[in-house]
């Protein structure tokens, strides 16, 4: 861990831990706008932002995991698991060896998404900050090659692909370095998520999880682009100048949910639960 100059002394490396909960939002909050205000690359400032992010996803994710299932492997492979009794006489009836052994381990439900990000002008300060711990909550939560990140505006660029493996802190940080800008072309992002899942392969569900207010000011129609995913989750930013019917419209054509977020803050917590919500599908 790596703290501005001006922090040093002030808190240790063995004490961060021990900051309590609102002082390291604080902190943060300090560290981010410092950054932003910044003609001057410190990538030590950046070390510690990203940091601070992440302990941040850690607190929204300390819950239970995603839904999990049962599946039968080798004892062999995995002996400190339970026996599987039945399903091992099913399989041979007459036991030789440990070989023939079977046991029952859980493992969660696995599944590939990409997330789109809004990150047009109106979602700059505060609001950034807080899609960077919702995407923390995402690289900490998921397999890296499992989930690709797609940002939008007027153009829309992949931050994270599919199948590419990338440190969380990476990814947290080029996050961050993307600025919000720009107008809102939420059928563009669509469209560039939707690229992104094409690279699964035929028979793979094309899932998505949009985070938007609903409100696209050019490009095409976002609800055209939202029926051909398999399932699409949308996290509707609820503000003033948002169009929760849009995004309600866009869930249904994408054969998924709607689930709206009252607060910004409260985009991380809402993100966690749309993965626990596909994950069940």
């Amino acid at each position: 861990m790596f703290f501005p100059p001006e922090l040093a002394g002030q808190i240790q490396f063995e004490e961060f831990e021990s900051v309590t909960a609102n002082r390291q939002s604080e902190l943060m909050r300090q560290t981010y706008f410092k950054r932003l205000h910044s003609n001057k690359p410190d990538v030590e400032s950046d070390r510690m932002l990203v940091a601070l992010i992440l302990n941040q996803a850690k607190r929204v994710i300390a819950h239970p995991a995603r839904p999990t299932r049962l599946k039968t492997k080798s004892f062999i492979n995995e002996p400190q698991s339970e026996l599987a009794i039945e399903e091992t006489l099913e399989e041979t009836p007459v036991l030789d060896d440990a070989n023939d052994l079977l046991v029952e381990s859980r493992e969660e439900k696995p599944f590939s998404c990409v997330l789109i990000l809004d990150t047009s002008s109106s979602m700059s300060g505060d609001k950034h900050l807080l899609a960077s711990i919702a995407v923390a909550v995402l690289v900490l939560k998921m397999p890296a090659k499992d989930f690709s990140i797609v940002v939008f505006s007027s153009e829309a660029k992949s931050i994270k692909k599919l199948y590419v493996e990338e440190q969380p802190e990476n990814v947290v940080l080029k996050f961050l370095k993307h600025q919000p800008r720009g107008f809102t072309n939420v059928g563009l992002g669509l469209e560039a998520g939707l690229g992104q899942l094409k690279t699964l392969g035929q028979g793979r569900r094309k899932i998505g999880l949009i985070a938007t207010d609903g409100r696209t000011t050019e490009g095409k129609d976002p609800i055209e682009v939202a029926k051909q995913f398999d399932f699409l989750v949308v996290l509707h930013l609820s503000g003033a100048g948002g169009d929760l019917e849009t995004s309600r419209m866009m869930a249904q054509a994408g054969h998924g949910v709607c689930l709206e977020v009252e607060k910004f803050e409260d985009l991380p917590k809402k993100l966690y639960e749309a993965l626990r919500v596909i994950s069940r599908r």
